[in-house]
């Protein structure tokens, strides 16, 4: 340590030319820094939306919902399906497990 010291002493150049260089890194490290109040997660929700014009709810899920969650039943990855039905659309949410990618089970 006190050779150190003593190095700074001898050259005071060098101890300038290095307390330089830290601020300058130090600014382009804090300028790369990404800041944000909530970590960005990817979003685990599938939804889907059909419009059929002038279909009752009944109409809708008898002939559309039901088709769809009967393919989704097989499928890995699929957590959750629920959807609602109502006059002339229908949303059907499909929750995925935590491992799997959102877009693998979309496809």
């Amino acid at each position: 340590m006190r050779r150190l010291i003593e190095y700074f002493v001898k050259y005071p150049v060098s101890g300038n030319v290095l307390m330089v260089m830290i601020l300058i890194f130090g600014l382009f490290s804090l300028f790369g820094l990404k800041s944000t109040f909530f970590p960005e997660t990817e979003s685990r929700i599938i939804t889907v939306q059909t419009i059929y014009p002038g279909a009752s709810p009944e109409e809708i899920e008898n002939g559309i919902v039901i088709k769809i969650e009967d393919n989704l039943k097989g499928l890995t990855g699929v957590e959750r399906v629920s959807s609602v039905s109502s006059e002339n659309t229908a949303n059907i949410t499909v929750e995925v497990f935590k491992g799997y990618k959102t877009d693998v089970v979309l496809q």
